[in-house]
């Protein structure tokens, strides 16, 4: 079976892989729902597999494993499912490093339900089905990195600015005091 088809037709067990993994990401995970643990896995899926179907040329293929083309899909001018998993996971407190291994989690699902059905020996159409994959997973991963730190440094910025204009006016009595003096 394709293995885009056969995340199609195999969702569920994925995303209760998927799922499962986040409720061990402890103790950010503890009070979360399932929708709040699934989040966009769901989108983003549906997404590799759509993106796993299109034709793809050489060229297109070294750009994409090369990181040069970034072709995730929007939510309808609200971004990517990418960024948005990765603002639900910065607003529920999840660290950087907790929300990359659930995309590693989600590959060693997919792939280990994968090729559970499959009879011994891969064949070079797997193997490109598999490439073409993490090709896609990689981007989605990437996306959800980039949209992560910045928000971080954002966050780190805002924080730098008001401490520093906080303490301008403390900071200027000591002089002002030490002129004085």
């Amino acid at each position: 079976m394709h293995l885009a088809d056969f995340i199609l037709e195999n969702m569920e067990p994925v995303l209760e892989e998927w799922e499962a993994f986040a409720r061990t990401i402890l103790p950010v995970t503890s009070g979360m729902t399932q929708k709040q643990l699934r989040d966009e896995a769901e989108r983003i899926l549906r997404h590799i597999a759509e993106d796993m179907k299109l034709e793809q040329t050489g060229d297109e293929q070294q750009a994409k494993s090369q990181g040069r083309r970034v072709r995730v899909a929007s939510r309808g001018g609200n971004g990517s499912a990418a960024e948005a998993h990765s603002i639900e996971r910065q607003t529920s407190g999840f660290t950087l490093l907790e929300m990359v291994s659930e995309y590693r989690a989600l590959r060693a699902s997919v792939i280990r339900l994968w090729t559970k059905g499959m009879p011994d020996g891969a064949d070079p159409e797997c193997l490109y089905q598999l490439t073409r994959f993490n090709e896609a997973l990689d981007e989605f991963q990437t996306d959800s990195i980039v949209h992560f730190t910045k928000r971080l440094e954002h966050s780190r910025d805002l924080v730098l600015a008001v401490l520093g204009h906080d303490l301008r006016d403390p900071l200027g009595v000591i002089v002002t005091s030490a002129t004085l003096l």
